[in-house]
């Protein structure tokens, strides 16, 4: 059912084609913009700066399909609520730009929404049209040009959809809002996730199978944007973690009852956006593993459902399984401490043989990074606010290791800093 809302947002995106074209076209008329310095090396490689020391594994490369990063660590995804129409900006040009910059292995551009109904503000970024490649090719583009690595999020939020902005809401009218159209599993009052969200209704079979094909149309979006890699999100309450759920979906067809009907929605998902984005670039997930309610008695997604799930999205296509928990209930209890993630991922890891793991959940430092995938708990680590905290993180956590990391040729004399 697409609403009157949706038809705004779809009007609305149309008439900025123009613009955005416009704004994308500069490289055509002045070719001086798109100049940029390609440095030898990527930054954030490293030798040890002792010669005789092993170099760090968190330094070491990290190759899965045709994707080879400098080192083992991710900037998370993020949510940045700073889009109109779905279109990436200046603003992510930069943000994301400069995490390149600074050294990082791989960078996850923001939650990119499959189709305008799956942001979760009007302020969210989407890959649900074509108008939006152009904008993201760019990003694409400069980061490729420091000899970094991107991906993008595939996402839809489901019932956490259509909230408002977390700054400066006023920029958005209520026309912009779709209140009447948030979708999950299941609707109703009951399975409204808080009292501020809306109560969501039930997608039909068809909207589901949807759904699906809008996960692969923005695949294929990402393959002509140039990315490397993209990650599936099905974690934190969004749509898909909320299908995998039983606390949040009480289907009685193909999509609900036992855990292969529940994590039907999800290897679909996969299988679409393996045949639609380049065989030869890995394809991540994010999940999360746990509802964290374990100390309710209750049916909910728990870590052994989450490894049988794990290894079905390994044989439907998967390659790199990025670890999370909680999300999907105001009800849950998952302490929060630095690496209070980490024993998820390790516990995938030692389930799941021969599916790379990354790590998440409050990494604030490049030895404990470096302990995470030394002591084989993860492959990768990835973080988030520590990134916007510290942008240098990858390079910081270099130096914290004795490694001799590369910058980039501009910023070269902070070395010595």
């Amino acid at each position: 059912m697409v609403t009157p809302a949706i038809k705004n947002q779809t009007a609305a995106a149309e008439t900025i084609k123009d613009h955005a074209l416009a704004e994308n076209s500069s490289t055509s008329s002045f070719p001086q913009e798109s100049f940029r310095i390609k440095p030898p090396v990527a930054p954030g490689s490293g030798v040890p700066s002792d010669k005789e020391t092993p170099l760090p594994l968190l330094f070491q490369l990290f190759t899965v399909k045709n994707l080879t990063i400098a080192n083992r660590i991710v900037v998370a995804a993020m949510s940045m609520y700073s889009s109109k129409d779905g279109f990436m900006t200046d603003y992510h040009l930069v943000h994301l730009g400069s995490y390149a910059l600074h050294g990082v292995g791989l960078i996850f551009a923001e939650a990119s929404a499959v189709e305008p109904r799956g942001r979760i503000t009007p302020g969210c970024a989407g890959i649900y049209c074509d108008d939006h490649i152009p904008g993201i090719k760019r990003i694409v583009d400069f980061v490729h040009s420091t000899g970094g690595k991107i991906g993008v999020q595939l996402f839809h939020a489901g019932r956490k959809a259509s909230g408002r902005p977390k700054h400066t809401p006023e920029v958005f009218g209520p026309e912009e809002y779709w209140n009447d159209d948030v979708v999950a599993p299941s609707g109703g009052l009951d399975f409204q996730r808080d009292n501020w969200r809306h109560i969501p209704r039930a997608l039909s079979i068809e909207e589901i199978q949807d759904v699906v094909k809008a996960f692969g149309a923005a695949a294929a979006r990402a393959d002509k944007a140039g990315m490397d890699t993209v990650e599936i999100q099905g974690a934190y309450g969004y749509l898909i973690h909320t299908f995998l759920s039983p606390i949040t979906n009480h289907r009685t067809d193909q999509y609900g009852g036992s855990l292969e009907n529940r994590a039907r929605l999800l290897l679909d998902v996969i299988r679409e956006v393996r045949a639609n984005f380049n065989a030869e670039k890995p394809i991540f997930l994010r999940l999360s593993v746990s509802d964290g309610v374990e100390h309710l008695n209750t049916p909910s997604f728990v870590i052994e459902e989450a490894v049988k799930v794990a290894k079905w999205a390994k044989d439907a296509g998967l390659d790199v399984i990025h670890v999370a928990a909680g999300g999907n209930t105001p009800l849950e209890k998952i302490p929060r401490f630095p690496g209070y993630l980490v024993h998820y991922a390790s516990h995938i890891r030692q389930n799941v043989p021969g599916l790379p793991v990354i790590a998440v959940g409050t990494i604030k430092s490049g030895k404990q990074a470096q302990d995470i995938v030394e002591s084989g708990k993860a492959d990768l680590v990835a973080a988030a606010s520590s990134f916007l905290k510290h942008p240098t993180f990858a390079l910081d956590a270099g130096r914290e290791l004795g490694v001799d990391v590369t910058y980039a040729p501009q910023y070269a004399f902070a070395r010595y800093a």
